[in-house]
């Protein structure tokens, strides 16, 4: 297999494997991953007739196990959400965001007025959560939350149960 051609078919796994929002992981895992791939499948068609389509198996493979290890390595978003909304729980005030950001997304968790007691003695707090991705111009997804400290210290999370709407008045 000649270097264009190895290039042409590597770029076309680690686009195949980019597919959707890659995260930087990803990228850099399907690149070095197709290297390593299209490196093992040219040294096992040494001595058959089947050079390019060993060469190829190997990089499309290792785009693809690149791509998932890529995948593992990264700081999930979710992850993210969830500490800076444990931040914003512990010592955030009123109005001032904990940011959070990650390859690819961004958000922020703001306290909402002050904290309280609930009926069951537990300290509690009205949280705002936003996130979006950093390259698209979407408006970002929000949500309400009721933050509680629990007895062990942990915070539990949910989202506080609005009223229904009254029915509309007969006409």
């Amino acid at each position: 297999m000649s270097f264009g051609k190895a290039v042409a078919v590597g770029t076309i796994a680690i686009v195949l494997a980019g597919c959707g929002n890659p995260t930087e992981g990803e990228l850099w895992g399907s690149g070095a991953g197709a290297v390593a791939g299209g490196g093992i499948g040219r040294a096992v068609a040494i001595g058959t007739h089947y050079p390019v389509a060993l060469t190829g198996a190997g990089l499309i493979a290792g785009a693809a196990l690149g791509y998932a290890l890529g995948e593992y390595v990264d700081p999930p978003a979710q992850r993210m959400w969830a500490a800076a909304t444990v931040a914003a729980a512990e010592a955030g005030r009123p109005g001032e965001p904990v940011a959070w950001e990650t390859h690819g997304h961004k958000g922020a968790v703001t306290m909402v007025g002050e904290g309280w007691t609930d009926a069951g003695g537990r300290l509690c707090r009205a949280l705002r959560q936003q996130a979006s991705r950093l390259s698209e111009s979407d408006p970002p997804f929000v949500r309400d939350v009721v933050a509680c400290r629990a007895v062990d210290g942990t915070w539990e999370v949910a989202a506080p149960h609005k009223d229904p709407e009254p029915p509309a008045p007969e006409s």
